[in-house]
């Protein structure tokens, strides 16, 4: 996995105390050879008015990075412009998944010849390579104004992306989404998205009964933004924005990758923490919103099923490139002496780290999701609740890591 070095001595402040992230900051990713990273004061490059980004990897590694994309606003990227490669992948990528993303190409022995060539394409802006910092801040305040023509603002937030996936049907995957947006929602602006078309329970264990579903949303592809989703949003009384999965059986065909990128972009416009209730199948929608989270929570159970079946899944995240975001939950787990876990077994059969383990309290898990409430409102004290409490700290360290990384 590429690592990403923050500029300014900033990486590990939390995120509401960075000064970089403040509203309208512009975020540039520079992807750019080792060569030319050494050559750079990276000292001197925190006067410049952005959050500036040294990208530790190929242009390959970043254009597959869904996460990283999310939270650039404007891309740096170094080119061999007699490369045809090159030329085709950074072509590909700012027609594709950077469409938003103003591209400025950094090229070594820069001609005008070569200029004009790049400004042809999708390309927004060049630099040559040695670049000073009096150029590289005029490209950076060029694309501020054409990001702000754009948007009609600033650099629009973007929100964390967490999916959870139970390794089967009845995991509980559902339950501990719905019990971790309610946490979230203390303190954050939270959407909960049901993508299970056939079996999602989402709006059913927060009480809701919602005029509008994923489905309206899909009929309307081609109008989706806000206001639309805004329409569907359905809002629990915690303060969760909950978009329903159909109260009718739909084909799970019916979404499609590029509906997952268009939904995802704009839930995480306007929204400080998107959580996905995935379906526990592999298609390629649901593959690209895997992608597209930055963490992925497989939800399972401590049986001969569950633990075989998470073992899958993290064959098949491992195959995807998404090993690294994975953090497993064994639900509905019996303390053992002085009230702790026995983990052993299942990392054994996992070969993969157990996370979170959750007590087996069937009765106050019940109460909650009939109620449409937190489990910690039916029973004080209930252990459940300071596990799922404990997982939504430990999940959120994480996503505020992840951020400061990115």
């Amino acid at each position: 996995m590429a690592l990403l070095a923050r500029l300014g001595g900033v990486a590990g402040q939390p995120a509401a105390e960075n000064p970089l992230r403040e509203a309208g900051e512009l975020r540039v990713t520079m992807v750019l050879d080792a060569g030319t990273r050494a050559k750079l004061d990276a000292g001197r490059l925190n006067v410049i008015n952005a959050d500036v980004r040294l990208f530790d990897g190929s242009f390959a590694s970043f254009a597959g990075n869904a996460p990283m994309i999310r939270r650039t606003d404007l891309l740096v990227v170094q080119i061999d412009p007699a490369n045809a490669a090159d030329l085709a992948a950074l072509e590909s990528f700012a027609v594709g998944p950077g469409q938003r993303i103003p591209v400025v190409a950094a090229v070594a022995d820069l001609t005008i010849a070569i200029t004009r060539q790049l400004l042809r394409s999708s390309i927004a802006d060049v630099l040559p390579i040695p670049f000073s910092l009096e150029e590289l801040g005029q490209a950076i305040d060029a694309a501020r104004d054409r990001v702000a023509r754009a948007t009609g603002q600033g650099p629009a937030r973007q929100a964390s992306i967490i999916a959870v996936q139970g390794a089967l049907g009845g995991m509980g995957a559902s339950m501990v989404a719905s019990q971790l947006a309610q946490i979230w929602a203390d303190d954050k602006q939270v959407l909960l998205i049901d993508l299970d078309l056939q079996r999602g329970n989402a709006a059913l264990y927060l009480n809701l009964k919602p005029r509008l579903s994923i489905a309206d949303l899909v009929e309307a592809e081609d109008r989706l933004d806000v206001e639309f989703l805004r329409m569907v949003v359905e809002r629990h009384q915690s303060g969760v924005g909950v978009v329903a999965a159909p109260a009718d059986m739909n084909p799970l065909d019916a979404i499609t990758p590029e509906f997952i990128d268009r939904l995802l972009d704009v839930a995480a416009q306007n929204y400080d923490l998107v959580v996905l209730d995935m379906p526990g199948l592999w298609l390629d929608w649901t593959a690209a919103a895997l992608q597209k989270s930055d963490l992925v929570l497989l939800v399972t159970q401590m049986t001969v099923s569950g633990v075989q079946q998470a073992r899958r899944q993290l064959d098949v995240l491992e195959a995807n490139a998404l090993a690294d975001r994975a953090r497993v939950a064994i639900n509905r787990l019996s303390p053992g002496l002085f009230g702790k876990y026995d983990l052993s077994d299942a990392e054994a059969v996992l070969r993969f780290r157990v996370h979170f383990p959750l007590c087996n309290d069937y009765p106050t898990v019940s109460a909650a999701l009939d109620e449409g409430r937190p489990v910690g409102q039916m029973k004080l004290k209930a252990r459940i609740d300071r596990d799922l409490r404990a997982m939504a700290t430990a999940l959120t360290a994480e996503l505020v890591a992840l951020e400061a990384a990115q």
